[in-house]
């Protein structure tokens, strides 16, 4: 999966973003895929993302959501932090990690 570009950008201001993170998105009808975000080196603030699917052991976190939430969230029709609030979208692990990326995807207006 190629992140658009706007949230690659937004994923290098994040503070924090360790090395490598990695999210796992669990959805109902178990097409379960994680994505694992590393930052470059120093000396290049490059962002590499990737999506795999199935489960991961060691996520840093895990999101829980339907489908239809995760597509209206990517298409911009929803917030993810409004998600959050009602319930739609429940989360384990790293609660700073979760904050900044419900920040990244906010419905258009």
């Amino acid at each position: 999966m190629q992140l658009p570009v706007h949230i690659i950008e937004r994923l290098q201001q994040l503070t924090c973003l360790p090395n490598t993170a990695r999210v796992q998105f669990r959805l109902p009808d178990g097409s379960d895929f994680y994505l694992q975000v590393q930052k470059g080196s120093e000396a290049v603030d490059a962002i590499a993302a990737e999506q795999v699917s199935g489960l991961i052991a060691d996520a840093d976190l895990e999101l829980e959501m339907s489908y239809h939430t995760l597509k209206d969230i990517t298409h911009g029709q929803l917030s993810a932090r409004h998600a959050f609030l009602l319930g739609d979208i429940r989360y384990t692990g790293n609660r700073e990690l979760a904050a900044a990326l419900a920040d990244l995807f906010s419905a258009r207006s």
